[in-house]
């Protein structure tokens, strides 16, 4: 880990030991997902338009969602669209600065995409997400799964409510707090529900409830998570950002960037390893289980990896030094 001759920390490339893969139906969705955003009116700036195109969201969907078919693959697309774009309203001053409104726009959503209201009073919003539900609804796996999908999403939402309340405040989290919120803040959560509607692969709730499955499961969001706030650095000091492991590490350890840089990097590996470890332990549940966990856990091993590749290779983050 060293610095440029500018006072510059360099942020090292990170590496992943598990397979890439990409769904062939990538590129295709990504160009449909960009007219169906403007079809809803969702792009209303140049900046939201240029965010949408330049992320290059279908190819995200394409790395975590490998096997997913063109239907299926097109709705997540869609969905990581409208997410993102619904968690950068909620960096837009009017909302972090008065997380009441977000709290309040947040539950309007919930609403729509349980059902409740039908989201026409909610602008290009709530009209695409009630597109998403409506399209999303037939491939349900059924009710279980529709109720905990509802909970991860709202857990999302409570959790850049936090990061929101935290902003108006000014208050940096504890790196306890900070560890526990971070998947949850990225939708981690939400994205594996999402693995049994693109994959087809099925786990009983005490599958994902057994200790070695949870932890491996946590073990590979935090990979993903982690990797992200390094990689994503210079982009949120440079807006003023403190939800990151870097400046989270800076502040609760009371270290030079540098060294949290490194210590983030050793916290990243240390997961990478400790998945490796995990998979090895798992246990058996039955064949049939067996052959599903397999598959679930080579998902999870090219999400890790899809992201790296990903977060890259999309303008979404900025990657290069940060200034000390």
């Amino acid at each position: 880990m060293g610095s440029s001759k500018n006072g510059m920390v360099r942020v090292p490339r990170l590496r992943c030991p598990f397979p890439a893969a990409m769904n062939p139906h990538a590129d295709g969705v990504h160009r449909e997902t960009v007219e169906w955003a403007e079809g809803f009116g969702l792009l209303a700036s140049g900046e939201s338009r240029r965010m949408v195109r330049d992320t290059q969201i279908g190819r995200l969907a394409g790395r975590f969602h490998p096997c997913a078919g063109r239907e299926e693959l097109r709705l997540i697309s869609d969905w990581c669209a409208w997410m993102f774009l619904r968690d950068d309203l909620a960096d837009d001053p009017a909302y972090f600065r008065h997380p009441e409104r977000l709290a309040a726009l947040d539950a309007a959503f919930l609403d729509i995409l349980s059902g409740r209201i039908s989201g026409e009073e909610h602008g290009p919003f709530g009209r695409a997400l009630r597109d998403l539900r409506e399209r999303l609804l037939p491939k349900v796996p059924g009710p279980l799964w529709l109720r905990r999908f509802l909970r991860s999403v709202e857990e999302h939402f409570e959790s850049t409510l936090w990061e929101a309340t935290n902003r108006a405040r000014g208050v940096t989290p504890d790196l306890a707090t900070y560890v526990r919120m971070r998947p949850i803040t990225g939708g981690m959560h939400v994205d594996t529900d999402f693995i049994e509607v693109t994959s087809g692969i099925y786990l009983p709730p005490e599958v994902h409830r057994e200790r070695v499955v949870s932890s491996l499961t946590e073990a590979s969001n935090n990979v993903v998570c982690w990797a992200n706030d390094i990689i994503s650095l210079a982009k949120e000091r440079s807006r003023g950002d403190v939800h990151n492991l870097v400046l989270v590490l800076c502040e609760s350890r009371r270290l030079p960037l540098g060294e949290a840089v490194a210590e983030a990097v050793r916290m990243y590996e240390a997961e990478v390893r400790r998945f490796v470890r995990l998979e090895k332990e798992l246990p058996s549940f039955g064949p049939a289980v067996d052959d599903n966990l397999r598959r679930y856990v080579w998902v999870l091993k090219t999400r890790m990896r899809g992201n790296l590749e990903w977060t890259y290779e999309s303008a979404r983050y900025r990657v290069g030094a940060a200034s000390p």
